[in-house]
């Protein structure tokens, strides 16, 4: 079998989703996601990964991807090439499960769990008010994704104050508004649910410090990114200076950046997001590193079914995972539309689909409709070999 084409797609309405499409001679097709800011990996996909993968048989995986990562190794990797790499990756995967006529948990060694359990991060889309609701009404929103068997809920409470200062300082009365979230959430449902504070970076340290102390007594179930993941010894003076976990990152790309994190105890929980750090391959070996450490790992995910429902395959076959990011204004509002078959979220668990492969496919009324952004790769445009990189063969110029 052999790749014969290569075919990214984007909608004009979800400007940071971009599906690849793999097509084999045998006629068997695999699909792939990736997310945010796609322009980047799209281009990459079409100008360097096609030249490795146009000709070669896709179920050698292990092969193609670090022919991949060689690649984008030669200039220096990380955001746009691995997303770019991720997303061929999980279509290479679900190649071999429509191959070989398995769902790809059977492949990733069979199920550790029938399920994995869910959290929701509170962002909005469609009818789905979840961020609006988590600013003014957060114990409410706790109540609704109770009613839907969510047990876990993410929310960020402090980010809007770290622009007053660039996040060098603040003061005791945006302290306390954002403790008045935890304070609300308990007030409602007590502790029948957790609650993840996210960051997103917003923060030095001391001020990370009086954050994560001042929500302590409302048991967060971790603290996520309310710094930058740039210093490994910053990460450690904010992990001693609090009892609550730590959880880092969706920010660090393979198993290469999250090696010092692990190395030098820097944090609690380990949160990898499949498109992003390499796809579904190295996802796998950043849980394994991670369980060498006895920590769990906790996905992150905020993108689109393919994704999801890649996490349904490898969390269910993973023992180390402790938990799932979905956003239930994402797969309540527009899944349905992009694919043949839903990631199945039911009592707050995501539980794997049983069809060959990832068990789903992009949508027939979708594929066909005229405004979709295409762009297919059917033939090499270098004779470059193993690194499509290398400056020197051929006229050193055409590739610098």
């Amino acid at each position: 079998m052999k790749v014969t084409k290569v075919e990214t797609i984007r909608t004009p309405e979800h400007p940071n989703l971009l599906w690849v499409q793999l097509h084999t001679d045998e006629g068997i097709i695999g699909l792939g996601e990736t997310t945010p800011r796609v322009m980047g990996a799209e281009t990459i996909i079409h100008d360097i990964l096609a030249d490795i993968l146009l000709g070669q048989d896709p179920l050698h995986i292990e092969k193609l991807w670090h022919d991949m990562y060689q690649s984008a190794h030669y200039h220096g990797y990380a955001g746009s090439e691995m997303r770019a790499i991720s997303a061929i990756d999980l279509a290479l995967w679900d190649i071999l499960g429509k191959y070989t006529n398995q769902p790809l948990y059977r492949l990733l060694g069979g199920k550790c769990r029938e399920s994995i359990r869910v959290y929701n991060t509170c962002v909005s889309h469609g009818a789905y008010n979840d961020w609006e609701l988590s600013r003014k009404k957060p114990g409410e929103l706790a109540e609704s994704l109770l009613k839907d068997g969510i047990t876990a809920m993410k929310i960020w409470p402090y980010d809007q104050f770290s622009e007053k200062t660039r996040g060098h300082s603040i003061s005791n009365a945006d302290l306390q508004k954002g403790v008045s979230a935890f304070k609300q959430i308990r007030e409602a449902v007590g502790d029948e649910i957790e609650i993840a504070l996210e960051g997103h970076a917003c923060w030095n340290v001391p001020s990370a410090i009086r954050i994560a102390q001042a929500v302590e007594p409302y048991r967060p179930m971790w603290l996520e990114d309310l710094i930058a993941v740039d210093s490994i010894s910053s990460l450690k003076e904010l992990k001693e200076a609090t009892s609550t976990p730590l959880c880092v990152s969706e920010r660090l790309f393979s198993r290469f950046q999250f090696m010092p994190v692990l190395e030098q105890r820097a944090a609690t929980i380990i949160m990898p997001d499949i498109c992003w750090v390499g796809g579904i391959s190295e996802i796998k070996k950043i849980a394994t590193l991670a369980s060498a450490y006895q920590l769990p790992i906790a996905p992150h995910n905020c993108g689109g079914p393919v994704q999801t429902i890649a996490y349904s395959h490898v969390c269910t076959s993973t023992e180390n995972v402790m938990i799932v990011e979905t956003v239930r204004a994402f797969y309540r509002s527009y899944y349905e539309a992009l694919v043949t078959e839903q990631p199945v979220i039911k009592e707050g668990h995501l539980y794997p689909l049983e069809s060959p492969g990832l068990g789903t496919e992009l949508s027939p009324s979708l594929l066909k409709r005229d405004d979709l952004i295409r762009k297919v790769s059917t033939q090499k445009s270098t004779t470059i070999g193993w690194t499509s990189g290398d400056p020197w063969e051929g006229e050193v110029g055409n590739h610098f």
